[in-house]
């Protein structure tokens, strides 16, 4: 059996091509339905985001369950599967593995280290396990992703720091007025970059959000959004002061904020501190602005060197978070080595158990005692556990270096075992001389 990852992502597909192809959480099952159906797959998990749709199957033909799979992106998409199978990718067996693993650690994301897709690729292995599409090896194979997410985000620092601009300018706020729950902000524009921010001050606990804009229907629509106050422009202007922090973004083609407004606003506020930040292209405060008394003014550029310093950070931290996911590969190609061998295993002891319990028997039509026995019985056990324990080592070291059927096949000869896997996972484990496994992500 083989382990085969299909899908298309950020790096693969267009966002429109990726929004054709996503399923929505209401069609989540029917889709694995229709995959779990799809010939020689015997397991199958989906992921679906905004960024990616990738199918993970357990199959013993990777090329007709390739086929397959595309074959059902082509009918949720509508688009034709010639041109699927050019915006896709395609990982098999370890490198299938791999890649489970950086997903969800968020190394390959498309902003390096994002914490969701790790709930995402929970939700997936959970949904999979509902559905009844997932088995032994998906099962398995998505709990050691979501653990290896964990160790990446609590042994390295890839998911610290802001890494958008909108996010970067409420840590910056958060930075330098501590806790925002007793604070108020006013998001001037409602466009794309002024909802973004105001999420993220939602999500940063902000104690109240207003917003405004030139057009007053488009400031109630985002304030709608966002639980927030919707203000008309002029109640805006007259009421800055009411604001601990100001973030702008507006299509401005001059200044809507100088020196002035701000100096009136900061002698209403008695000079409390005010953060404002101006995340517009052309600037929508001026410059002056920031050299008023506790005004702490930072623009475009400031925020984009924090940005910019948080990503060196995550991709010196990423290097670290790629040895953990070697780590964890190497764990669960051992543990699939063990499937060959844990048969053979449980038929030995088993065979050794039942030859045990005759001899047992025969001793308890004699004139042993009952105490005599039991004493017998435990000898006999013991000696059993002695004598299996290492045959039972050797094994498993052979399911490590990959000669395991060599020694299960002379086991079931040699005491007539009853020890056939239930799938073997040798196509998964041993890759010829020349075939090179991924060791990135």
């Amino acid at each position: 059996m083989s382990i085969v990852a299909v899908g298309l992502n950020h790096r693969t597909a267009s966002v429109e091509v990726r929004d054709r192809v996503s399923v929505s959480e209401r069609k989540h099952r029917s889709i694995l339905q229709r995959l779990i159906a799809l010939d020689n797959v015997v397991e199958c998990s989906l992921i679906s985001t905004c960024n990616r749709s990738e199918a993970y199957v357990v199959t013993d033909d990777p090329e007709t369950a390739r086929a397959g799979v595309i074959g059902v992106f082509g009918r949720i998409s509508g688009i034709d599967a010639g041109e699927l199978r050019g915006l896709s990718f395609t990982r098999t067996d370890l490198d299938a593995v791999r890649h489970l693993l950086c997903v969800a650690s968020g190394l390959d994301s498309m902003i390096m280290g994002e914490p969701q897709i790790a709930g995402q690729v929970k939700d997936a292995g959970a949904r999979a396990m509902e559905a009844g599409t997932s088995g032994t090896v998906l099962n398995r194979l998505f709990r050691s992703a979501v653990e290896t997410s964990k160790r990446a985000r609590t042994e390295t620092e890839i998911a610290d720091g802001a890494v958008s601009v909108s996010f970067a300018a409420v840590a910056l706020a958060k930075k330098i007025l501590g806790k925002l729950d007793e604070r108020t902000a006013l998001v001037l524009g409602a466009g794309e970059m002024s909802e973004l921010t105001a999420r993220h001050l939602v999500d940063g606990g902000v104690g109240r959000l207003m917003v405004s804009s030139r057009t007053i229907t488009r400031a109630r629509d985002l304030a709608k959004r966002v639980n927030g106050k919707a203000l008309s422009w002029p109640d805006a202007m007259d009421g800055l002061h009411r604001a601990d922090i100001v973030i702008s973004s507006t299509s401005a083609t001059v200044p809507i904020l100088d020196r002035r407004h701000v100096a009136r606003a900061m002698q209403q506020r008695r000079n409390n501190a005010m953060f404002l930040i101006d995340i517009a292209v052309p600037r929508d405060i001026h410059p002056d602005a920031g050299s008023l008394y506790n005004v702490f003014l930072y623009d475009i550029d400031d925020l984009q060197a924090v940005v910019g310093a948080n990503m060196q950070k995550r991709r010196r931290e990423a290097e670290k978070a790629q040895h953990i996911v070697d780590e964890e590969v190497r764990v669960f190609s051992s543990w699939l080595n063990s499937l060959e061998v844990v048969p053979a295993i449980v038929a030995m002891r088993r065979r050794f158990q039942e030859l045990l319990e005759e001899e047992l028997e025969r001793a308890r039509l004699s004139d042993f005692s009952e105490i005599q026995q039991e004493k017998v019985a435990g000898l006999l056990r013991l000696y059993m556990n002695k004598l299996l324990h290492a045959p039972q080592v050797r094994l498993r070291e052979a399911a490590d270096s990959g000669e395991a059927l060599n020694y299960v096949d002379a086991l079931v000869r040699l005491f007539d075992l009853d020890a056939t896997p239930a799938q073997s996972s040798k196509s998964l484990t041993q890759k010829a001389p020349e075939e090179r496994v991924r060791t990135e992500c």
